[in-house]
C-alpha cells in the first residue's frame, strides 16, 4: 500500500517539474513576435504621420485633453503628445514610448 502512494507522489512531483512543451514555446514566440510587430507597424505609421505630414495618429487613443487645445494620445507601448499653442496658433506632436518624459523625443 505504501509503494503505490509512493509511486503516486513520485509521478505528481514528476508532472509538477515539469517544463513546457516545444509545440507551446513556439506558440508563445509567435504570439508575442506578432503583437510586437503589429506594434511596431502602428509605430511607424503614426511617426509617419506625425512628423511628415502633421497629422493627428491614427492607431492612437486620446487620453487626456487639456483646456488649451493639447491632447496626450495612447498607442500600443508608446504615447503622442499634441502640443497646441494658441497665441501662435501653431500645433506640434511628440512622440515616445511610455516610460520615457516628454522631453526626450523621437
Amino acid at each position: 500500500m505504501e509503494v503505490s502512494k509512493l509511486k503516486r507522489a513520485r509521478r505528481e512531483e514528476k508532472n509538477r517539474n515539469r517544463s513546457p512543451s516545444v509545440k507551446a514555446r513556439k506558440i508563445t514566440a509567435a504570439v508575442c513576435m506578432s503583437i510586437f510587430a503589429a506594434a511596431f507597424i502602428m509605430f511607424t505609421a503614426d511617426l509617419i504621420r506625425v512628423k511628415q505630414q502633421e497629422l493627428p495618429p491614427l492607431f492612437c487613443v486620446p487620453a487626456i485633453r487639456y483646456e488649451n487645445g493639447s491632447e496626450d494620445y495612447y498607442g500600443l507601448f508608446y504615447k503622442v503628445w499634441k502640443d497646441f499653442d494658441p497665441f501662435e496658433n501653431k500645433t506640434e506632436y511628440y512622440m515616445s514610448f511610455w516610460f520615457i518624459p516628454k522631453n526626450f523625443s523621437i
